[in-house]
């Protein structure tokens, strides 16, 4: 996990103001598209510093090979009722290959649902905020959920990050080739329970009534 940066005083505004916004979001939360992109190391988790973990369980920790090894980046999106990806990226990201991802794996969905009323949630990462993703967004007359500054801790996925990893990585694994990697990230996100799934989406009031509880400081979800 990298080290998070200190929330400036316009984070914390941001971010209240986010929360007062969404506190009564209620049954809407059901129907945002939740996304993120992560990267999966051959080695372990984020370098083996620190990982996200279940916090009635006991931390793990990885051994890392001295001549390190590689990794893979993934996208994967979900909502209440349904899993959208995995897409594994290749190489670095920018605006044009993140409007690739959305036009293979986000614009399918969207094409399934029809004409139901729904929000795509992505951060404030450059690809995604770019004119040329918001242009591209536009076109497919995609609503994009607010969403504050430095607020990693806010998105559900985060959590499913975090319970696949401990079952890509059990036993302290290590992986020997992208292929195998890839292999055990799919296991671990079809294999997620569609209750969890749901638990964590509702979840999303708690979140913003959480930041007001906190002064906008940083959660510990």
């Amino acid at each position: 996990m990298a080290r998070r940066l200190p929330l400036s005083n316009l984070h914390i505004s941001k971010g209240l103001q986010w929360a007062r916004n969404h506190m009564p979001y209620g049954d809407n939360w059901m129907a945002v598209l939740f996304s993120d992109e992560n990267k999966w190391n051959l080695d372990g988790p984020d370098g083996n510093i620190k990982y996200w973990h279940d916090l009635r369980k006991e931390p793990r920790s990885f051994s890392s090979r001295q001549s390190g090894g590689g990794s893979v980046l993934v996208w994967a999106a979900f909502d209440f009722n349904c899993q959208v990806g995995l897409a594994f990226l290749d190489g670095r990201q920018n605006s044009p290959k993140y409007i690739e991802t959305l036009e293979n794996h986000h614009q399918p969905f969207a094409e399934n649902i029809g004409g139901r009323n729904w929000e795509y949630q992505h951060d404030n990462a450059a690809t995604h905020t770019s004119s040329a993703t918001k242009n591209y967004l536009n076109s497919k007359n995609v609503t994009v959920l607010e969403w504050p500054p430095m607020s990693r801790d806010l998105n559900p996925i985060e959590n499913v990050w975090g319970i696949m990893s401990r079952k890509v990585y059990e036993n302290g694994g290590q992986f020997y080739s992208v292929y195998a990697l890839k292999t055990a990230i799919e296991s671990a996100w079809y294999n997620l329970e569609p209750e969890l799934l749901q638990t964590l989406i509702m979840s999303m009031e708690k979140r913003a009534y959480n930041v007001l509880l906190i002064n906008g400081k940083t959660l510990n979800y």
